[in-house]
């Protein structure tokens, strides 16, 4: 279940996700505090602006069942944006859980960008995947499966409405995929739902990953 700490402004987006089999800290404050989860030791995976942008401060949450709601205003920022973090699966082995994100801006040229972003300590390697067969996995267009492969493994899917409009900008040490970038119309609402993956117990099988996958591809598009 959630557990929120809204009972000062000053922490609306600090959250743990905590069940049986353990839990997850999340730093969600936006503005200069950033996007972060995990802990002071092993971050598993961040939101992180791009370029001259900042991200926009959290300025509303809520729970709706397994659903973790963030809302940021625009304010000074160049866009306002919208953060629902969903549980999908939580097993002693696997958490699965889907970031949506929806961006709007109230600027007439305006091209903003997000990049998800898995930094596990002492990473032995990024690894592409894709279930299509297909090796172009850099640049524009990225692989529907990412992992972070260190002494923790993290993983990012992306569905296919999402996949081909990323761009890779990992490194050796930093999984890093960059989320949307084109013209934002003003008033026009543009969403991403990556599903990070994070393996509990380090024996995710690329035949896991994809059956995940699968399972993403199939499911509805959230409506908020």
């Amino acid at each position: 279940m959630w557990k929120t700490d809204d009972q000062q402004d000053a922490n609306i987006g600090c959250a743990t996700w905590s069940d049986a089999h353990g839990e997850l800290q999340f730093d969600a404050r936006g503005g200069q505090h950033g996007i972060t989860a995990g802990n002071a030791n092993d971050t598993r995976f961040a939101i992180a602006p791009v370029g001259e942008d900042k991200l926009p401060t959290a300025g509303e949450q809520f729970v709706r069942g397994d659903q973790w709601h963030i809302n940021y205003p625009q304010a000074d920022s160049s866009y306002a944006l919208r953060i629902v973090l969903d549980i999908i699966e939580s097993t002693p082995s696997t958490l699965v859980m889907e970031c949506c994100l929806s961006v709007q801006t109230d600027l007439l040229d305006s091209h903003p960008k997000l990049d998800v972003e898995c930094a596990c300590h002492d990473i032995d390697s990024i690894v592409p995947s894709d279930p299509y067969g297909k090796d172009d996995v850099t640049g524009s267009g990225t692989a529907p499966i990412s992992t972070a492969v260190g002494t923790s493994t993290t993983s990012i899917l992306l569905p296919p409405e999402d996949h081909p409009f990323t761009t890779n900008h990992s490194t050796d040490m930093l999984l890093r995929l960059r989320l949307f970038g084109d013209f934002l119309e003003k008033g026009v609402i543009r969403r991403a739902r990556p599903w990070i993956v994070i393996d509990r117990s380090q024996r995710s099988t690329n035949e896991s990953l994809e059956a995940l996958w699968q399972q993403l591809c199939d499911s509805p598009i959230p409506l908020t």
